[in-house]
């Protein structure tokens, strides 16, 4: 079987409101920004500065809800237990609320919630976390679409369930044979080299076989393209994948 061709426009997204220097110069290449909502980093004020910033330069905003750990910056895994599960909705609830009525005050229409760190990665595979996210969004976050990562049964079971789902690609993530993130504990996991990044960027973006940790090959479709705001090297590598992605033919634009 043939792959699926290449779409005509790709999403190209940074998670944003983080505390980065380079956040206004990383907004006018990327057209979707995933804005820190108070779990891991930021608070109202800073909500509605990049809110503010985005809507300048007609990037797309969604919400970036995280587990409440600063300490870590949300990127610590937790331990999914009733309780946690309890505490974790009445948490990302608060955060989802406090995104929307900051995006409410700017004049700005959400459009997708993308959970960040170890609540993604964690989300992305464990039943507990998936049956509580696909019961909180449709209540707290009604039609905005979820950011998965790709080929993940969160991104699964979400389109079985009939909500509205980006799959997820990472240009700057070292991924394993499994299509799962390797974990930033190991060597590696980031991929610092900008060269690196814009080759698996494009390769997302065109369904083209990447080099898994493995050396094995892995293809993913994807719907939208993501550099982390915070990384070292994120205003060189976005604005790279930027020009290539429209030399490639492709349009870097949000979904509708």
């Amino acid at each position: 079987m043939r792959p699926a061709p290449p779409p005509a426009a790709l999403d190209l997204n940074a998670d944003l409101g983080e505390g980065c220097a380079d956040e206004a110069l990383i907004l006018p290449w990327i057209s979707s920004a995933n804005i820190a909502c108070g779990g891991h980093t930021g608070d109202a004020a800073s909500m509605r500065a990049s809110i503010a910033r985005a809507l300048e330069h007609s990037v797309a905003v969604g919400a970036h809800p995280s587990y409440a750990d600063p300490a870590h910056f949300g990127r610590q895994p937790q331990a999914v237990t009733p309780a946690m599960l309890a505490a974790l909705c009445g948490e990302l609830a608060r955060q989802l609320q406090d995104f929307q009525r900051a995006a409410q005050r700017e004049g700005a229409r959400p459009r997708h919630v993308k959970p960040h760190g170890a609540l993604y990665n964690q989300a992305a595979q464990d039943p507990g976390l998936i049956e509580l996210l696909l019961a909180l969004l449709p209540r707290e976050a009604p039609g905005l679409a979820l950011v998965a990562l790709a080929r993940s049964p969160l991104a699964q079971a979400a389109r079985r369930a009939g909500l509205p789902v980006r799959e997820e690609g990472f240009a700057d993530r070292r991924y394993t044979a499994a299509a799962t993130l390797v974990p930033r504990s190991e060597p590696r996991a980031v991929l610092e080299a900008l060269d690196e990044g814009v080759a698996q960027g494009l390769a997302l973006a065109r369904g083209e076989p990447l080099q898994a940790q493995d050396g094995s090959a892995l293809r993913l479709r994807i719907d939208t393209l993501c550099v982390h705001g915070d990384g070292l090297a994120a205003l060189p590598l976005v604005r790279a994948l930027h020009e290539s992605l429209r030399a490639a033919g492709l349009a870097v634009r949000a979904p509708d």
